[in-house]
């Protein structure tokens, strides 16, 4: 169901184009946490505590492409197919956001 959108008379609210969250993805905690684990192995053993800090680089990044696809696949599937320019533009600024975010600049 539509709601009145009061700032253009005659139209109804689109619907909500999904944006991305604050951080790229949501296990950024998990790899913090996991990464704090293994600097503290780096005193007894640390050529093993950076292969494993390389494989959890590896995991990460993996991790964080598949979560920037997805955000980008909901997007595309929300605008697809549907000219309203207020859903244009509120895909370019879902993309400018995510974009903001890879580079760790807060989005406007």
């Amino acid at each position: 169901m539509s709601e009145s959108n009061p700032e253009v008379m005659g139209r109804t609210e689109p619907r909500t184009v999904t944006t991305p969250q604050t951080e790229p993805w949501p296990e950024m905690s998990e790899i913090r946490r996991r990464f704090e684990e293994l600097q503290s192995e780096f005193i007894e053993e640390p050529r093993d505590a950076v292969k494993k800090a390389e494989r959890l680089m590896e995991e990460a990044i993996d991790r964080m492409a598949k979560a920037m696809r997805d955000q980008m696949q909901t997007i595309h599937r929300d605008v697809d197919g549907n000219g309203d320019t207020e859903h244009l533009r509120l895909a370019m600024r879902s993309y400018r956001m995510m974009i903001d975010s890879i580079g760790g600049r807060k989005a406007a």
